[in-house]
């Protein structure tokens, strides 16, 4: 999906904030919902995504085209496909930067295994896991949301689909991050990684990105680490 911009946060005290839109309201709960809500895999229920979009209808957040004229009404649309694009990259940019901390923790516990380095990756661990999840979240509302609006209008059905299917492709490449952070050797296979990719580093050289899309390097995130450290930028 992501057409974001380059990161934007620089300090860690920024990891926790949550998405104020002002008078353009974010579509993610400011608390992420409970055990209650999700399957055996941690993903939101239906349900829980229909209550959620029904709030959102409620609260005017995704425009009804009872209230407006049409052409207001295809306004409002567009300008909620932008505004959950704002909000996707505000979490995305909190979570690369996380990721990037968290690789920088553990490449450096290759020299130094002390107990600080090791507080350290927890802490940034913590705060991926928690980030991909709220990630998560939000791609399965939106998802929700942009449906909702392609069978109320198809105006902009066009920009919808292919919204919509940008977003599904980011979830599947979360789900992916999602595997490696949550499981009990998240930083043992991390580690792993690093040291396969610098090892298979000479062969693919000025091909890298021949061989792997943008997309799918932040995908593994770890790669993309590699090979800035490595000073190929």
């Amino acid at each position: 999906m992501s057409t974001c911009p380059a990161q934007t946060i620089s300090t860690d005290t920024e990891l926790s904030a949550t998405y104020d839109g002002g008078t353009n309201p974010g579509v993610l709960p400011a608390a992420p919902n409970g055990s209650s809500d999700r399957d055996d895999k941690g993903k939101l229920l239906q349900t829980t995504i229909s209550t959620i979009i029904t709030n959102l209808k409620n609260k005017g957040i995704i425009p009804s085209p009872a209230s407006f004229a049409s052409d207001v009404f295809i306004q409002k649309q567009q300008a909620l496909i932008q505004n959950l694009q704002t909000e996707y990259c505000f979490y995305e940019s909190r979570y690369k930067y996380a990721l990037d901390k968290l690789f920088t923790a553990i490449s450096s516990g290759y020299l130094s295994g002390t107990p600080e380095n090791k507080s350290s990756v927890q802490s940034y661990l913590s705060k991926t896991k928690m980030l991909n999840g709220r990630l998560n979240d939000l791609t399965q509302i939106m998802n929700g949301v942009t449906e909702n609006m392609l069978s109320t209008s198809d105006s902009i059905a066009n920009e919808i689909e292919q919204f919509n299917r940008r977003i599904k492709a980011q979830k599947e490449k979360l789900d992916v991050q999602n595997k490696i952070i949550t499981s009990g050797e998240a930083t043992t296979n991390i580690r792993k990684e690093m040291v396969k990719y610098t090892e298979e580093k000479g062969m693919y050289t000025d091909n890298l990105l021949k061989l792997y899309s943008f997309l799918n390097i932040v995908a593994l995130g770890l790669l993309v680490y590699v090979y800035k450290a490595a000073g190929n930028e």
